[in-house]
């Protein structure tokens, strides 16, 4: 792609990004709701290349051919709950604390407790499902304040509006290419911080082969290998938009018997995560917002 076309679509982005902020803050939740439900309708519609992509995504998940009926309608629903997502994500600053306390549920917390009892901190290992925006909220609203990483985006106009979004959401973000990133993080679970650490996509190209729905694909090496120099527990936690709310499913810890080997052991906790993975996708496959190939053609 040539630089003046990448730099067309990064203000493009930028642009689009400020909007959607925007409306998530401003319109009311009914109406936001709806307004971004109908343009998820519309890009499913007028998008051809995304929808053929995110369909054979559901098709692997849901072990049917993409024509299948079932993979149709979890291909549309894909792209109802994306856009609801980035509603949600804005929207979510004006839901006060005790209402969204009420709002979101989560099931298995006592594994992120034990882990701070044991003054390990915790890495959260997430999907790019649900709304992982609104649970970070709902940290902050029990005084909790997670450690994440972001991809660098472009321009870095478009990264910085990321970064104050979610630091608005009461998170720590920082750069995945950033001096010193794996000493930072090394630090956040000395001082006994939760790490939020989206771990379904592999951005660096040197990740861990690992299976999932039946095909290999790769899954970063990060959460492993700092679980394994830390101790600190590896838990699985994704988080579902319900109907009117939303839902965090906290797995046990990620375990294995170890080997002896750091190589072995980062490749077999990775595999035990992406086995956890895939429990959580199965769960509900069209609220999985992986539009890019999630495996090779």
């Amino acid at each position: 792609m040539s630089s003046s076309r990448a730099e067309l679509r990064g203000r493009v982005a930028f642009h689009a990004y400020r909007t959607v902020a925007w409306l998530g803050r401003t319109l009311p939740e009914h109406t936001g709701r709806l307004l971004f439900r109908w343009l998820g309708l519309v890009a499913h519609a007028v998008a051809p290349g995304v929808r053929a992509t995110v369909a054979a995504n559901q098709a692997q998940v849901l072990g049917r051919p993409v024509d299948d009926p079932l993979v149709k309608a979890s291909t549309r629903e894909a792209f109802v709950l994306y856009a609801r997502y980035w509603f949600d994500s804005f929207h979510v600053v004006r839901i006060p604390f005790e209402e969204l306390l009420e709002r979101f549920e989560c099931v298995g917390i006592e594994h992120m407790e034990d882990a701070f009892d044991a003054g390990t901190g915790v890495i959260m290992a997430l999907l790019h499902l649900g709304n992982f925006d609104v649970a970070s909220r709902w940290l902050d609203a029990q005084g909790i304040d997670p450690v994440a990483v972001a991809e660098r985006l472009e321009p870095p106009e478009l990264f910085d509006l990321f970064v104050r979004h979610r630091e608005a959401l009461g998170m720590e973000v920082l750069g995945l290419s950033s001096e010193g990133v794996g000493r930072r993080l090394k630090e956040a679970l000395g001082t006994n911080h939760l790490l939020a650490l989206v771990a379904d996509r592999d951005l660096t190209g040197r990740g861990v082969e690992v299976e999932m729905f039946g095909r290999t694909r790769k899954l970063p090496a990060g959460p492993a290998l700092l679980s394994l120099a830390t101790g600190a527990p590896l838990v699985v936690a994704p988080i579902y938009q319900t109907e009117d709310a939303w839902k965090c499913v906290m797995f046990p810890p990620c375990t294995i018997e170890p080997t002896g080997s750091r190589r072995a052991d980062v490749i077999a906790l990775t595999q035990e995560m992406a086995t956890n993975f895939e429990r959580a996708i199965a769960a509900a496959p069209a609220d999985w917002h992986v539009f890019q190939p999630a495996w090779e053609p």
